[in-house]
């Protein structure tokens, strides 16, 4: 059984290193896919929440993740051309067992699922989403993350995420300790839900 898991994760591996330059669709850099795959794997968090599929790199790296601690992953996204391109890369990575799409608008999507969450990335594109919308995002999420979850977000430090006002929510908040992982020039903001 073990064996079979690092076939897989090999597997999954080799797509990934293959395919390392070759991601467009405000896909996350490669580096930003390894800090998502180890905050999952230090956190045990088995069920997983992306929201922004793209055309699936940081999804393949999600599922990577999912595969070797026995995890799943949701992912919601809006537009059918990247959901269509992200559905081939799961197939090509060998992840599509993994992984349950769904296409539309996650501020809709979000609301219909019952699943409990300890791992949410948010990756929604900036441009398509008033400026609230991270905020928004995460009082859809917080209901469904468990104590001890993660709630993840990308674009945080390139100007192209929150403008702030996510942040200010949290702190107000008080039930989130936040991070920041800066191992790409898009930044990943990281808040573990204390109670």
């Amino acid at each position: 059984m073990m064996s079979e898991i690092i076939s897989k994760t090999n597997i999954i591996h080799n797509f990934l290193i293959q395919h390392r330059n070759t991601w467009t669709d405000y896909n996350v850099p490669f580096e930003d896919g390894q800090e998502l795959e180890k905050l999952i794997l230090s956190n045990n968090s088995k069920n997983i929440l992306e929201i922004g599929t793209s055309s699936g790199h940081s999804t393949i790296w999600l599922a990577k993740a999912a595969e070797k601690i026995g995890g799943k992953v949701i992912t919601i996204e809006i537009d059918k051309g990247r959901f269509e391109k992200a559905k081939a890369n799961f197939e090509k990575a060998g992840v599509s067992h993994l992984i349950e799409m769904k296409l539309g608008d996650a501020m809709q999507i979000i609301q219909t699922l019952n699943e409990v969450f300890d791992f949410v990335f948010s990756d929604a594109t900036w441009s398509t989403q008033p400026a609230e919308g991270y905020t928004t995002f995460f009082k859809l999420c917080e209901p469904k993350i468990k104590i001890g979850g993660l709630y993840t977000m990308h674009n945080v430090i390139d100007g192209y995420g929150d403008d702030g006002r996510f942040f200010k929510y949290l702190e107000k908040l008080g039930t989130y300790k936040t991070s920041i992982i800066n191992v790409s020039h898009n930044g990943i903001s990281v808040s573990k839900k204390l109670k």
